[in-house]
Parts: structure tokens; C-alpha cells; sequence
């Protein structure tokens, strides 16, 4: 599918490359010189805080192009849009020396917000059978809740060692979650069926019936392509 819209998920990766390259090339100019400046730091952690907004936008973009309706259709938006945000302060703060400290946890706590908006994002388009859905279900809470403990803990709102356990096992349980969700996918029959034909635009979900070929939807004036799978 190839669109004349912005598409996330192609400029993400268009971004990501871009920042390793840098990085990658900064860090080489530095071999070679043999020493590594104030400066030198700070373009290498704004180019590798483009490189994560880069993934997390990246992400989203994989499931905004599913086309998701209802309330899930603005999730992965909305965590592109936290994700940016949180990044930009970091950098902001990269250059100012890290001189603003609430400065510097809200920009962790808008990033941590956007992981887990990221992964609730990421777990929505799970196909997994019915018996299993159960699990899809607690991903949202486990992770929601692991976010809220972080950030919590940064702003120095909770603390002790039973508060480090409970972080810890949430995170355990959501790490092994996220493992297991593709997991059963990849094992589900459903699967192996054969692909029903497009229906809906890939972008905005508008329905569209007798979709072959080259399309434009009416709706959002997307353009692609439907090939035979």
C-alpha cells in the first residue's frame, strides 16, 4: 500500500534511520579523535532520544494503518502526540544541563506515559482465540498500573522496598504478558485461514466495498493499492 497522506509508521522509520546514522557517525568522529566533548554528548542523546520517539511513533503507525474504529482508532494517535511531547522536554533538558529538575521528571513521566500508551496500543491489534482474551484484557491494567507506580515513584510519591516488589512484579507480570500475547497469536488457527478481502480503508476505517486495485478513499482522500495476498 503506498499513500499520498502522512504516514507514521514510514516516517518513523525515516527518522530512526536518520538518528542512528548520526549517532553512529558521531560516535566514530569521536573514536577518532580520541576525545569526547560537552557537545558531542549532547547531539548523541538528542539523536538517540529521536531514535526512541522514532520506535514509539513507528509503533503506532503499524496500528494505525489496521484501521481500528471506536475508541481504540485515537489510542495510538494520542500516544504519538504524548510520546513527541515527552522526548521534546527531554532534549529540552539535555541542553540546559539537566538544570530543572521537576523539569526533567515531567519529561520522564510524559515518556513513561507514552510507552504504556504505546503498548496498550500494540496490544489492541492482538488476534488471540476467545479463551485467551482474558489476558489481552489484564495487559491493559498491568501496564497501566506499572506506569502509575513509576511515575509515582520518580515524584518521590511512594517509596520503601514493598513498593519496589510490587513495581517489580507488576513488571514481570507485564513483560511476560507482552511475550505471551504474540505468542498465542502466532498459534492461533485463525492465522493459518485465508485472507478475507479488504473492506475498509487502512487508514481511517471508512467501509469500502469491491476494494481492488488502485483506491482513494472518499473519506480521508488516502491513496493505496490492494494487491492479491
Amino acid at each position: 500500500m503506498t499513500s499520498t497522506s502522512f504516514n507514521p509508521r514510514s516516517a518513523g522509520l525515516q527518522v530512526f534511520v536518520v538518528s542512528v546514522v548520526i549517532s553512529a557517525a558521531l560516535a566514530i568522529i569521536s573514536l577518532i579523535r580520541g576525545e569526547f566533548g560537552d557537545t558531542d554528548g549532547k547531539i548523541l542523546m538528542t539523536a538517540l532520544a529521536v531514535a526512541a520517539a522514532s520506535v514509539l511513533t513507528l509503533s503506532n503507525g503499524i496500528v494505525l494503518e489496521r484501521g481500528r474504529s471506536g475508541l481504540l482508532a485515537s489510542l495510538p494517535s494520542l500516544a504519538i502526540l504524548v510520546s513527541i511531547t515527552g522526548f521534546v522536554l527531554l532534549i529540552v533538558m539535555v541542553w540546559n544541563d539537566f538544570e530543572f529538575e521537576d523539569l526533567g521528571k515531567t519529561a520522564a513521566s510524559v515518556v513513561i506515559v507514552g510507552v504504556a500508551l504505546t503498548h496498550w496500543s500494540l496490544v489492541s491489534i492482538a488476534r488471540i482465540p476467545a479463551r485467551f482474551r482474558w489476558l489481552r484484557n489484564a495487559a491493559y491494567p498491568l501496564s497501566g498500573l506499572l506506569a502509575a507506580f513509576l511515575v509515582s515513584a520518580l515524584w518521590e510519591r511512594v517509596e520503601g522496598p514493598a513498593t519496589a516488589q510490587t513495581v517489580g512484579v507488576i513488571g514481570v507480570l507485564t513483560v511476560a504478558t507482552s511475550i505471551i500475547l504474540p505468542v498465542l497469536q502466532r498459534l492461533s488457527p485463525s492465522g493459518t485461514t485465508k485472507r478475507r478481502g479488504v473492506s475498509y480503508c487502512p487508514y481511517c476505517g471508512k467501509s469500502l466495498r469491491g476494494v481492488s486495485g488502485r483506491i482513494t478513499c472518499p473519506s480521508c482522500d488516502s491513496a493505496f493499492r490492494v494487491r492479491p495476498a
